[in-house]
């Protein structure tokens, strides 16, 4: 019997047109979603409808914290004042209270089992469930530094034993062989490692990282249908067409003439 095969994704962040075609194109039974799908993009409640609709194990990211709770993203700071402007202007504009409280309901960490192997799922990093960063370039020293779980609710860390860890957050793809495997899927919605294309996550027989084009212009329409500051406008369509932050603007700035 082969394996069932699990499709990973992470940091959706309201952009349904790179979900939706990420969804539509490779064949799994189940979706783990590592969280984030709210923020930056323009279809925050379409986003979490699909989500739903293919009945994803989903896991509570910071920005789903920050919309559902009212609380800082406790992003990196240039990108705070967009996390902040688009949630004010799109997230919480957007998403039902019914919405709000589903993504205030879920949890922070997941521990289950895929065809023998055991797994430990979390947004951004067992010692800091929404705001750690684990990122690719890291020594292997660190990595493991990084698998304890410190959760709040046990007053000891622990030393996780999983075969695999499961993380995001970084909006930045991994798989690096410690004591666990470590695999972070990249974001679906939103990359930033210079690859415009979603990323995601195949667990079956094999473990691989994957990459799909998908309709960029389709969501830079949507973004622009919004009418938002130029400063935000520029800055979300730099980011989904080149996938990279080289050019996040802050209100005061100035930005290209073009």
């Amino acid at each position: 019997m082969s394996a069932k095969m699990y499709l990973v994704i992470s940091d959706a962040h309201a952009n349904y047109d790179a979900l939706a075609r990420v969804l539509e194109s490779l064949r799994y039974e189940s979706v783990i979603f590592l969280g984030d799908s709210v923020d930056y993009g323009p279809q925050p409640a379409e986003t979490l409808d699909l989500l739903k609709e293919v009945g994803a194990i989903m896991l509570k990211g910071n920005h789903d914290a920050a919309a559902a709770h009212g609380i800082s993203c406790r992003c990196a700071e240039e990108l705070r004042p967009l996390s902040e402007y688009t949630r004010e202007r799109i997230t919480m504009n957007l998403l039902s209270k019914e919405d709000l409280k589903f993504l205030a309901d879920l949890p922070e960490k997941i521990e289950l089992e895929i065809d023998g192997r055991r797994v430990y799922a979390v947004h951004a990093s067992p010692k800091n469930h929404l705001y750690g960063y684990v990122m690719p370039d890291m020594s292997d020293e660190e990595l493991e530094s990084e698998l304890y779980d410190l959760d709040p609710m046990s007053p000891f860390p622990r030393k996780l034993d999983h075969d695999l860890v499961l993380l995001g957050h970084t909006h930045r793809a991994m798989m690096r062989e410690l004591s666990s495997l470590i695999l972070n899927p990249g974001s679906v919605g939103q990359p930033r490692d210079r690859d415009p294309r979603a990323s995601f996550a195949l667990i079956g027989e094999e473990i691989k990282l994957g990459r799909i084009e998908y309709d960029v212009e389709s969501i830079v329409r949507k973004i622009k249908d919004l009418k938002l500051e130029k400063w935000a406008e520029e800055s979300l369509i730099s980011i989904l067409r080149t996938g990279s932050l080289d050019k996040v603007y802050h209100e005061s700035e100035p930005q290209d003439e073009t």
